[in-house]
């Protein structure tokens, strides 16, 4: 059950570097009943979106430069070249984070 409130939760508000210490401590511990649970849910649903999109946005533009390194021979550049080897890394590092 999520705790309504906790004593954490005002600090998320001020202070969210020191939030995320105390939370990753709180986890360490295995205080679970201190721990922030309501905000803990919300960051890690908006990171699994930020993933997402980040994915998404480096699929369009890796499938567009291979697209037109496919079928615009003529135009290639060291540009396209770089930003394949790019987007196919940061989609990399995206799934890598995952496993």
């Amino acid at each position: 059950m999520l705790a309504q409130s906790s004593p954490t939760t005002s600090l998320y508000d001020r202070d969210y570097a020191l939030w995320l210490e105390t939370t990753i401590e709180q986890l360490r511990s295995k205080n679970f009943e201190q721990v922030d649970w309501e905000n803990v849910l919300d960051e890690s649903e908006a990171m699994s979106k930020r993933d997402r999109r980040s994915i998404e946005s480096n699929l369009v533009i890796l499938l567009m430069h291979l697209l037109k390194w496919e079928f615009q021979p003529g135009m290639r550049s060291g540009s396209w070249k770089g930003s394949i080897r790019e987007h196919r890394r940061g989609i990399q590092r995206i799934l890598k984070i995952r496993d």
